[in-house]
């Protein structure tokens, strides 16, 4: 593995166990690879260089999956929490078998108060302060000083996906953006926001898994 980011990959095997290079690549990335009794039994000869960690899992088996966390402060790059190799049309791995959730989060609105205003009044006043809209792995948010969890829970109920407080934030969020894909989308709200997905590298398709809000101290610590 390359020292720095992006981190890229050399692999030299001649019929070596694929169990054995994926425990090396396991030991470098600090990631826990699974693989089907299939493909574990598999001995493969490779040879490559300065390949990203993708690519060199497309190099090892016919199907692979990651899942992914990101989010955090500026650019940082998502994070590979768990990496999957199987055998041609062999089922998806669960869900929810690296990402697993402690709660979920319930979001009551409502207007509490009766303003002395005229509701046409207010309801201009108050025109559209929250929009979000998902197609085509691609989010748009229009959001004018609203809580952040109100936010985050809107999201995550157009994308499709749980949403996790662990953290009860009176942050506001004042921020407008469109056609974002869904990892940069974060970033750009709040550090403490975590997207948890899962990426098919046969077919690229990004599948949301989980939402979550962390406090400060947790969001610092991953």
């Amino acid at each position: 593995m390359s020292k720095g980011a992006p981190y890229t990959f050399t692999v030299k095997a001649k019929e070596a166990a694929l169990s054995e290079i994926t425990g090396e690549l396991s030991r470098l990335l600090k990631v826990p690879f699974t693989l089907t009794p299939l493909v574990g039994k598999q001995k493969v000869t490779l040879e490559f260089g300065g390949l990203n960690l993708e690519a060199t899992l497309r190099m090892l088996a016919p199907q692979s999956y990651v899942d992914y966390v990101a989010g955090g402060d500026g650019g940082d790059e998502p994070k590979a929490l768990a990496i999957y190799l199987q055998g041609m049309n062999e089922p998806m791995p669960s869900m929810n078998a690296a990402v697993r959730g402690t709660s979920e989060a319930i979001l009551i609105e409502g207007d509490t108060e009766e303003g002395t205003n005229s509701d046409a009044q207010r309801k201009k006043e108050e025109e559209n302060p929250l929009r979000v809209s998902f197609a085509n792995n691609q989010l748009s948010v229009r959001a004018r000083k609203q809580p952040l969890s109100v936010v985050l829970f809107k999201i995550a109920s157009e994308v499709g996906v749980p949403f996790e407080m662990r953290y009860d934030s009176a942050e506001l969020v004042d921020v407008e953006f469109q056609n974002f894909p869904l990892d940069q989308a974060f970033r750009s709200l709040s550090p403490g926001v975590r997207f948890y997905y899962r990426v098919d590298l046969q077919t690229f398709q990004v599948q949301p898994l989980r939402l979550a809000l962390l406090s400060p101290a947790s969001a610092k610590s991953l």
